[in-house]
């Protein structure tokens, strides 16, 4: 009995099918997925300025042997939202102009990742002077391992993690110079410059104003401590004495003195020798015949 056509091309089939196999086992499955690189988290840097420009001149490719194109983030896009991010004009006059100078990742022998990040910001006064000026630069390096070996240094993984990794970098070292170079131009919240100095109007001497401020400030502690008694001042003393009272009278809220007797005790006279004698009698200050 013959097998039937049908039959007969099932091997045929299979011998197909098998080489196929492989293929599909090799398969990666769908790319990673890598987050945006975006920096709205971290402070914002309120500029005295009416407008920010971007000037992008570290575009892919500009650099020799640059790679940064092949990245999920090119390290230029990364800066540029950088500076959306965190740099603010908060004035109503001015400008300011922040330029990528260079953003390039280069493949090195070995497996090795180079990138390097330069920009900088400067800031024009109200009639377009130069009034300011601060830059930045960011080296890194990334190290090959046992599967970068093999050509793999270029990953999309491997350039997202570098650009990653220099824009860390980049945000605090943009911060620093900024702060340390263009003080003057940095505003809070507010719309106060952090290098402002606070004044407050004294009063000419002698004025009411410039009386009330050390009153106000000797106010605490004269309430702090207690009021100390006041010793009654000492009674005057008369030039010349009292005729009525000599010795200067009775003491206030004191007992009145015993009266003193001014005259001598009651006697006798006796008359001085070789005098004519005779009998007297009475009190004392009297006498009969004399």
């Amino acid at each position: 009995m013959r097998p039937s056509r049908r039959a007969a091309r099932l091997p045929m089939l299979l011998l197909l099918a098998c080489p196929l196999l492989p293929l599909a086992a090799c398969s990666d499955g769908p790319p990673p997925n890598f987050a945006p690189l975006r920096y709205d988290y971290l402070p914002v840097l309120r500029l005295n300025v009416a407008t920010i420009n971007v000037v992008d001149n570290g575009q892919p490719g500009t650099v020799p042997g640059d790679i940064s194109g092949r990245a999920p983030t090119p390290p230029d896009q990364a800066l540029r939202q950088m500076a959306t991010d965190r740099l603010m004009a908060a004035g109503t006059t001015g400008a300011a102009v922040f330029t990528i100078d260079r953003a390039s990742i280069l493949h090195q022998p070995g497996g090795t990742l180079e990138g390097q990040m330069d920009v900088h910001l400067d800031v024009s006064s109200p009639n377009g002077q130069h009034a300011g000026y601060a830059e930045a630069h960011v080296r890194r390096t990334f190290g090959s391992t046992a599967s970068d070996s093999d050509g793999n240094a270029d990953s999309p993984a491997n350039l997202y993690a570098i650009t990653s990794q220099m824009m860390k970098d980049m945000n605090v070292e943009l911060e620093f110079q900024i702060r340390h170079h263009l003080t003057d131009w940095l505003v809070d919240t507010a719309g106060t410059s952090p290098s402002a100095i606070q004044q407050q109007q004294l009063g000419a001497p002698g004025s009411p104003d410039a009386a009330a401020t050390p009153a106000v400030a000797a106010a605490p502690a004269a309430a702090a401590a207690p009021a100390a008694p006041v010793a009654p001042a000492p009674a005057a003393v008369p030039s010349e004495p009292n005729a009525i009272f000599p010795t200067g009278g009775p003491a206030p809220d004191a007992a009145a003195p015993a009266p003193r007797v001014q005259s001598p005790q009651p006697g006798y006279l006796t008359l001085p020798p070789g005098t004519a004698t005779g009998t007297a009698t009475g009190t004392a200050g009297t006498s009969n015949g004399y």
